[in-house]
């Protein structure tokens, strides 16, 4: 018997879902590879106010589209919002660029936690209510602990004899402000002289420093907690331009009003200090305190 296309996408799409699926609340994910992981499941009173709207919310789910830049405090969140709701939260995590290709063609699930330009994209097709930013990502330098190589900015990846380590422009959004740096401070040659790694993902990257595979990497900032003890973070010493984190609710959702909710924790002064607190803010603090971008995403 032949299945509709659209059928077998659908159901491909909902696999992967249930794939996805994190056990919440529990400990964290089998998946989380870093060692501060711990940090992600340790009790903290960031998000114990009494400040958000019980519900009596039995049977209920919110299906929630995570980039895996974000997933850490995206976790940590749904963690606080399925206890004090008491709605499940089903997370399909991948890919900023292929979450955006699967919800343009599946028309499933209620939020989608992006980093830009993604949630501009999203709005252009027609699939965004509204969205707030929550964090901030910005390429920074990551080095052993103690930096014995004296790392102090971009321009020392030039430096001969490095081995470097940089996210892949051809696929990665922090590979290609990077590369753009590089070349406008006309270094960019003798960096990839250097250049003896790239990645799609910045997990890869800690792990080829944390192993000396490479002397030093540039990944996304929340690396640098995630792996706290285990390698330090460098400030770059240019200014990126600006990435924000969005949580943006999607013109599919199911359940609107679970997903208000989660969006209304994620953007709370108490929400976005975990952001904050896990690495997610710019080296020049900028005010936060869940900017929302209007009804249809208005940057």
């Amino acid at each position: 018997m032949k299945i509709a296309p659209w059928i077998a996408l659908a159901l491909a799409f909902g696999a992967v879902l249930v794939l996805a699926w994190t056990g919440l609340p529990g400990g964290a994910s089998p998946a989380d590879p870093a060692p501060g992981a711990d940090a992600l499941t340790g009790a903290t009173t960031v998000l114990d106010g009494e400040d958000f709207v019980t519900l009596d919310a039995a049977a209920r789910e919110i299906v929630i589209h995570c980039g895996t830049s974000m997933r850490p405090a995206a976790e940590r969140i749904a963690r606080y919002f399925q206890q004090r709701h008491n709605i499940a939260v089903r997370f399909n995590f991948g890919g900023s660029s292929e979450l955006l290709a699967g919800i343009e063609l599946g028309r499933i699930g209620d939020l989608y936690i992006c980093h830009d330009p993604y949630a501009d994209r999203i709005d252009e097709k027609g699939l965004l209510a509204r969205a707030a930013t929550v964090g901030y990502l910005e390429p920074v330098i990551i080095v052993p602990p103690g930096n014995p190589g004296a790392i102090a900015g971009l321009a020392d990846l030039a430096r001969p004899g490095l081995k470097v380590g940089l996210p892949d422009a051809r696929f990665a959004t922090a590979g290609r402000l990077i590369q753009q740096a590089l070349g406008e401070m006309g270094i960019e040659p003798d960096v990839r002289a250097n250049l003896r790694l790239e990645t799609r993902g910045h997990n890869d990257m800690a792990l080829a420093l944390t192993s000396g595979h490479i002397d030093v990497g540039m990944a996304w900032n929340f690396i640098a907690f995630y792996y706290a003890g285990r390698l330090e973070q460098v400030p770059a010493g240019v200014a990126f331009p600006e990435t924000r984190v969005t949580v943006c609710l999607l013109t599919s959702a199911q359940d609107v009003e679970a997903a208000e909710l989660f969006m209304a924790m994620a953007q709370s002064p108490q929400g976005v200090a975990v952001f904050e607190e896990m690495g997610y803010r710019r080296s020049t603090p900028a005010h936060l305190g869940g900017h929302v971008h209007g009804e249809h995403c208005q940057h």
